[in-house]
C-alpha cells in the first residue's frame, strides 16, 4: 500500500505492528537549490515495495517537518521484522553528521541545519531497532544548494549501527539495485553490491543474510494493473525476448512473471536479430509523442542532428540515435532502452546547463566589454565616439543613449544648414538677378526654395514682372518679392542695345 504522509499518519492507530514497513524521502524540488534530477526514482518504489508485501510510507518534496512526520509515522509502526529506508534529496554533512534537507532549506548553517533537515543519526538509530533486517539507502545528485557555515554539500561520516545496511549512490541506481537485488529472495546483497559497482556499502552487510529470505512470504498482487496488462499483451503480441525482459523489469513480481519467464527460455536457444530485439525493447515502452519529442529535443541540444523534432522517428532520429549511441559506447542500435533514455536526459540536462553558463559568461564578458569601450570613448560625448561604440556594439548597453545623441547632433546639424540657406537666400532676393538665382539652385538643389527660384527666373527672362523704376528690397525668404525689370534678361522687341 502506497501511504503518503497525510494517510501514513493514519497508521498510528493500528494495534498491532505491522509486517515490513518502509519509509521512502524523495525531494526533488526545492525552493533555493537545484531540483534533483533522479529523486523520483526512489518515490517510484512504491509499488515494488508494496508488492513485495510492505506497508509504505511515502514522503515527496516534504519539508523538514513532513519528513519528521514522517519518520514519526515509521516509529510508531513498531516493526520487528524488516525495515526498508531510502532517501534522496540535496544532502549537506558537517564534520560529525549528516543531514537530508527539507524543500524549504535556504543556505543552512552548523546552527540552523537541525531545523531545516533530518539527521541521518537519528534515521541510523531507528533503522538500529530491527538489527540484521534493516537496510537505509541515501540518493545523492551532484545539485547545487547553497550551505552556511561549518556545512558542505554531500555524505559525512557513517557511524552504521550494529546490523544495519547502509548503501549510498545515485538513485536510479539505488532503485535499480533495490528492484533486482534488495527485493528478490535468496538473493546475496553483498555479491550484488559488487557487481553494480557504482554503489558504495557502509556498515553490515552479510552475504549469508539476504534481505529476504528464500522462504519469505511474498503475497502476490491483488491484480495486475491496466498498465501492466497492456504492456504484458505487447510483449506476448511481439514474443520476442527484448519484449519479456521489458516486461520483467517493470514487474518482477508481475502476475504473468512466471510466463514471461517460460516465454524467454523457449527463445534463448532461438536466433536473436539484434535489431528487432531492440526494435521490440523500444516498441514495448509505448512512447508517445511528446515522449518522443523530448527524445529529438535532448539528442539536438547535444549535437546530434535529429532533422527535426516532431515526434516521427524517421531516418534522421534514428541515425542520431546510432551516433549518440556509439559515442556513449552503447551497441548502435538505432533504438531506445528505458534506460538509455534516462541518460539521455541526464546528458542532455547537463548539457544544457552547461550552455546556460556559457551563454551567461558570454554576456557578462560582453557587457564588460561593452562598458569598457564606452569609458574609453569619453562616454558618448562626441560624434565620432558615438558613432565607433554602435559600429562595434549595434545592440550595446548604450546603444539607444548613442543614437539619441546622434539625432541631436543631427538635428542642429540641419537646423545649422538651413539658418545658412535662409541667409544665402536672402541675398540672392535682394539682388534679384538670373544669376543670383541659378547659383542660388546649383548650390542647393533640393533647398527650401527652389520652387520660388524656378518662378522667379521665369518672370525675369520672359518679362513677365511689371515694370520698375529702381532697386527694391526683398523680404527675408522671399516673402515680398521684387517687382520685376522692364526687359530684364532679354531685349526689348524693336529695341537695340546701348
Amino acid at each position: 500500500m502506497r501511504a503518503l504522509l497525510p494517510v501514513a499518519l493514519c497508521l498510528l492507530a493500528a494495534p498491532a505492528a505491522l509486517a515490513d514497513t518502509a519509509l521512502l524521502i524523495a525531494n526533488t524540488r526545492h525552493d533555493h537549490g537545484q531540483s534533483l534530477r533522479q529523486a523520483d526514482e526512489i518515490a517510484a518504489l512504491d509499488r515494488s515495495l508494496t508488492e513485495a508485501g510492505f506497508e509504505v510510507i511515502v514522503v515527496e518534496n516534504g519539508t523538514a517537518e513532513a519528513m519528521g512526520a514522517g519518520l514519526s509515522a515509521l516509529i510508531e509502526a513498531g516493526e520487528t521484522e524488516r525495515l526498508f529506508i531510502a532517501l534522496a534529496g540535496h544532502v549537506v554533512r558537517s564534520q560529525r553528521g549528516t543531514w537530508i534537507l527539507g524543500t524549504e532549506a535556504d543556505a543552512p548553517d552548523l546552527a540552523s541545519v537541525g531545523r531545516q533537515g533530518l539527521s541521518l543519526d537519528v534515521i541510523l538509530e531507528v533503522a538500529g531497532q530491527v538489527p540484521g533486517r534493516s537496510i537505509v539507502l541515501i540518493g545523492t545528485e551532484p545539485r547545487g544548494i547553497e550551505t552556511g557555515e561549518g556545512l558542505g554539500r554531500g555524505l559525512g561520516p557513517i557511524d552504521a549501527p550494529q546490523g544495519v545496511t547502509v548503501i549510498s549512490g545515485a538513485p536510479d541506481d539505488l532503485a535499480e539495485f533495490t528492484r533486482d537485488a534488495v527485493l528478490r529472495p535468496g538473493v546475496d546483497l553483498a555479491a550484488a553490491l559488487e557487481a553494480a559497482g557504482n554503489l558504495r556499502s557502509h556498515g553490515f552487510l552479510s552475504a549469508a543474510l539476504p534481505f529476504l529470505g528464500a522462504e519469505a512470504d511474498v503475497p502476490p498482487p491483488a491484480g495486475p494493473s491496466p498498465e501492466e496488462t497492456a504492456l504484458w499483451q505487447a510483449a506476448r503480441d511481439l514474443n520476442t525476448a527484448g519484449a519479456y525482459d521489458a516486461y520483467l523489469v517493470r514487474y518482477p513480481q508481475g502476475a504473468h512473471a512466471a510466463e514471461a519467464r517460460t516465454a524467454l527460455a523457449a527463445l534463448a536457444a532461438q536466433p536473436v536479430d539484434p535489431l528487432a530485439e531492440a526494435e521490440a525493447v523500444e516498441s514495448a515502452l509505448n512512447l508517445n509523442r511528446a515522449a518522443r519529442q523530448q527524445i529529438q529535443r535532448d539528442l539536438t541540444i547535444l549535437d546530434y542532428n535529429t532533422r527535426g523534432i516532431d515526434g516521427i522517428f524517421g531516418p534522421g532520429t534514428r541515425g542520431a540515435i546510432r551516433a549518440w549511441q556509439e559515442a556513449s559506447g552503447q551497441e548502435a542500435t538505432g533504438f531506445l532502452t528505458e534506460r538509455q533514455i534516462g541518460r539521455l536526459r541526464e546528458a542532455a540536462a547537463q548539457r544544457a546547463a552547461e550552455l546556460e553558463d556559457e551563454a551567461r559568461r558570454q554576456r557578462e564578458a560582453q557587457e564588460l566589454a561593452d562598458r569598457a569601450f564606452w569609458q574609453a570613448i569619453g562616454q558618448g560625448q562626441d560624434e565620432a565616439g558615438l558613432r565607433s561604440y554602435l559600429e562595434r556594439f549595434p545592440r550595446g548597453l548604450y546603444a539607444d543613449v548613442a543614437r539619441a545623441r546622434l539625432e541631436d547632433i543631427e538635428a542642429a546639424r540641419r537646423a545649422e544648414a538651413e539658418a545658412e540657406e535662409r541667409d544665402a537666400w536672402d541675398a540672392v532676393r535682394r539682388e534679384d538677378l538670373v544669376g543670383a538665382y541659378r547659383s542660388y539652385l546649383q548650390a542647393y538643389p533640393s533647398g527650401l526654395f527652389v520652387p520660388a527660384a524656378r518662378a522667379r527666373i521665369a518672370e525675369i527672362e520672359f518679362g513677365s514682372e511689371p515694370r520698375g523704376t529702381g532697386p527694391c528690397r526683398a523680404g527675408r525668404g522671399g516673402a515680398e518679392p521684387c517687382p520685376a525689370r522692364a526687359g530684364a534678361g532679354r531685349t526689348a522687341p524693336g529695341g537695340g542695345g546701348s
